[in-house]
Parts: C-alpha cells; sequence; structure tokens
C-alpha cells in the first residue's frame, strides 16, 4: 500500500492531536507525512511512524544524529515495562488511533529525560545499548555451546564439556555449574 493509500487510516492528523504535547514542550513539528510525523526541539528529534510494510507504529528519538527506539528508552527507565512493550500494528483507523494513543502515553510516562535531551541520560542510554548487545551475543552463543557442552559430558569427553561450559559460565544454570566443576575435576590429569 503506497503512502497515498494510507491517507484513509489518518495517520497524519491523529499523531499531530496526539502528539501535540510535544509543542507544549518546545518541540516544532519539521515533517508531516501519511506514514510518519517528525518534530524538533534543539538535539533532540522524534519521530512517530506508520512501517509501510509492517504497519507497526512507533516511535524513535533522535539525539544529536543517534536513533534510538522508544522501546530502548523503555528499557532504560523500567526494564520490566520493557518486557511488556511491543509496537501496535494497525491497518485500520481505528487501530491507528489506539496504536498511536498508546505511543503516546508511553513517551509521556518513560520519555522525560530523553524529551529533554538530558546528555547523563543518553550517556547512560549508550552504556546499557553496549550491555544489551553483549547480552544478546552471549545469548546466541549460549544456545549453540550448551547442546554441545552437554552432549560432550554426557559422552565423556570432560576436557571439551569443561572447555564449553566455561566459555557460558555467566550464563550457567546451578546444575550446569555443577557439571563445569565436575567436568573440570575429571579432565585433571
Amino acid at each position: 500500500m503506497s503512502e497515498q493509500d494510507r491517507v484513509h487510516l489518518n495517520f497524519e492528523n491523529v499523531a499531530k492531536t496526539t502528539f501535540a504535547f510535544l509543542n507544549d514542550l518546545g518541540f516544532s513539528l519539521v515533517e508531516s507525512l501519511p506514514t510518519l510525523v517528525r518534530y524538533q526541539n534543539g538535539d533532540v528529534e522524534i519521530s512517530v511512524f506508520h512501517g509501510r510494510r509492517s504497519y507497526e507504529i512507533g516511535v524513535d528519538i533522535l539525539y544529536v544524529g543517534t536513533r534510538y527506539a522508544l522501546a530502548e528508552i523503555i528499557r532504560v527507565v523500567d526494564p520490566d515495562a520493557a518486557k511488556r512493550y511491543s509496537h501496535a500494528i494497525a491497518s485500520t483507523a481505528e487501530g491507528v488511533v489506539v496504536g498511536l494513543e498508546a505511543q503516546g502515553a508511553l513517551l509521556k510516562r518513560y520519555g522525560t529525560l530523553a524529551l529533554q535531551g538530558d546528555p547523563h541520560f543518553f550517556s547512560i542510554l549508550e552504556e546499557k545499548r553496549t550491555v544489551w548487545a553483549d547480552e544478546y551475543w552471549l545469548d546466541g552463543l549460549a544456545k549453540q555451546v550448551r547442546p554441545q557442552a552437554d552432549e560432550a559430558f554426557h559422552r565423556g569427553d570432560y576436557a571439551k564439556a569443561a572447555e564449553l561450559y566455561a566459555r557460558i559460565r555467566s550464563c550457567l544454570s546451578p546444575a550446569e555449574v555443577k557439571k563445569l566443576v565436575l567436568a573440570e575435576e575429571r579432565s585433571k590429569p
């Protein structure tokens, strides 16, 4: 569906109404299209979008040229709330209203420091991004290594099992820690 075909969903007008609170915070509307509405205030830009293919309704915050998803902002402020967060998906005018209202409420609730352009907040967000990336990488590694380590342990190849379990030490369950200790003991000459 092209942008012109989306006009009937009224995203542009509903987004401008729902996010009018940004005007009160010093933001100015800088772009308004059938699938994108952008606001700016100094180094902070807010993009409210309706995915062209996905129909996701979301909010991105740009700070000094770096883009952050609303999900990341929420994750810094309230990690438990972030676990429950998901983009709204809307292919009807009613769904667009509901989705935009939800995104606006979340931005108001969790985005205060981001909307203020607080450099300390964005510094913390950058640090968290690094931690999240490392955790994601380690989780992926653990999904690959864990079955190999378990198989080596059951085969009696304790040196291999110890080496593999040690690679994912921080992800091990208590039972796997016991296997690691046992494999290390049994692999000693």
